[in-house]
């Protein structure tokens, strides 16, 4: 049969996002820093759009156009911390050495590692930039003459060199530290002892010196940033015996239409109405997704305060498991609208500041009738376990399976395993080293 072109209909039924629901989802997963910065945006970029201050004084015009609250002016006028490479410009153009070594040096310290190392050896950097070895070496002299100790290092065993030189250590201390850096990272004291004859408390005392030093000089000069939380969700106990859920100012902002400058304008310049229009279906868009954002995580987290009633009532030891697909099919919705309602959020609660994240752990099942445990706090009878250990008692992961098991967790050892890596806690032969030492 030959094929022939031809035109046929077909009905299809497809989902299709429109631009004001592609809106709303994005910004239904956005932080409050980053809805900040959006709306900031917006009111610059819109002659209609305002945002109320409800914390204004009381004789302030409550229309107001604005763009900070305290928080925000806060942050904006906050001391800036100085850059490490400026820390270090500061140093070297202090000193009184030759000028083109000086600028090679500036030049030397603007490309250092992120750990403050030198990203490439002396040979490389005399033939990349055609220098004289010379003045090259005196570059990277005056690099490494700035504090603190260990910056411009080759490598890191330069770095702990540089700083072990600088504690005035007895040469043969120095040098048996360097020689055996994957001894002491491991707590090996029987092979240390064994290549030195050096008895423990000496071995303990050349352990100390070695803490001492930064492997990563550059973080003393990194600008110590401070990170604001605000909560998004407040959680507070009632008469009543439950709890109320209130959004923040930061999760629901003002925001309004100024309609009269609209309607002013258009009866002044008729023409300006299609200009003006387009912007007011912007502002009313935004502040739909908006309101849309502020109910899913009030509805959200009224749902996780009620099933977490025990953990709000009685602390972190009764957390409960809880998934978003569970929490999903709870509320009807989809589980990639529960990610983008937690995500980036937080709920402050009489316990502290939680990342709506926190409340979401898989659960082992009991070997009895109790209910299920949720990995968190399975995680915490580990540490606790963990912490009341001897040195002549030193759990193994198959004891405390066998430990778990006797409470009525059902969990393998190999869980064991992995929820001990997740607390940074090491393995016990690790832990019998250390504990020997102390």
């Amino acid at each position: 049969m030959a094929m022939k072109p031809g035109l046929r209909v077909h009905q299809t039924q497809r989902l299709t996002l429109t631009p004001a629901l592609r809106q709303s989802i994005t910004i239904l997963g956005l932080s409050s820093s980053a809805l900040d910065d959006l709306i900031a945006h917006e009111i610059e970029q819109n002659p209609l759009m305002m945002l109320e201050n409800d914390r204004q004084n009381s004789g302030q015009n409550s229309g107001q156009k604005t763009t900070k609250d305290s928080f925000q002016f806060a942050t904006d006028t906050v001391a800036v911390e100085t850059s490490l490479i400026e820390k270090l410009h500061a140093q070297i153009t202090i000193g009184s050495a030759p000028g083109k070594a000086q600028q090679l040096a500036l030049y030397l310290a603007g490309n250092l590692t992120d750990q403050g190392f030198l990203a490439d050896t002396p040979e490389t950097i005399t033939t990349d930039l055609g220098l004289d070895p010379e003045l090259v070496d005196a570059a990277i002299g005056i690099v490494q003459s700035c504090e603190p100790t260990g910056i411009g290092a080759f490598g890191l065993r330069h770095c702990l060199a540089m700083q072990l030189a600088a504690s005035q250590q007895k040469p043969e201390a120095q040098q048996f530290i360097l020689e055996n850096l994957d001894d002491f990272a491991r707590q090996d004291w029987a092979a240390l002892g064994k290549t030195t004859g050096l008895p423990k408390n000496k071995l303990r005392e050349l352990a100390d010196v070695l803490r001492t030093l930064n492997p990563y000089p550059a973080e003393e000069l990194a600008p110590q940033t401070v990170e604001f939380r605000r909560p998004d969700v407040k959680v507070s106990a009632n008469r009543h015996g439950g709890f109320d859920v209130e959004l923040t100012g930061s999760v629901a902002p003002v925001l309004r239409v100024d309609q009269p400058l609209f309607d002013t304008t258009v009866a002044h310049d008729p023409t300006a109405q299609k200009y003006l229009q387009s912007h007011l279906d912007r502002s009313n868009a935004l502040i739909r997704a908006i309101e849309a954002r502020s109910k899913t995580i009030l509805l959200v987290c009224q749902k996780i305060v009620a099933t977490q009633h025990a953990f709000f009532s009685g602390g972190k030891a009764k957390l409960v498991p809880q998934t978003r697909k569970n929490l999903a099919e709870a509320l009807d919705l989809h589980p990639s609208t529960i990610s983008r309602a937690t995500a980036n959020k937080s709920l402050e609660c009489p316990f502290g500041i939680f990342p709506l994240k926190f409340f979401f752990t898989s659960s082992l099942e009991s070997l009895d009738d109790a209910p299920a445990r949720s990995a968190y706090v399975v995680q915490q009878e580990i540490r606790k376990l963990v912490n009341a250990e001897t040195p002549e008692r030193i759990l193994s992961d198959e004891r405390i399976t066998a430990l778990l098991r006797q409470a009525g967790i059902d969990i393998r050892r190999r869980t064991v395993a992995k929820y001990r890596q997740c607390l940074n806690i090491p393995t016990s032969a690790q832990r019998r080293r250390s504990k020997k030492v102390l």
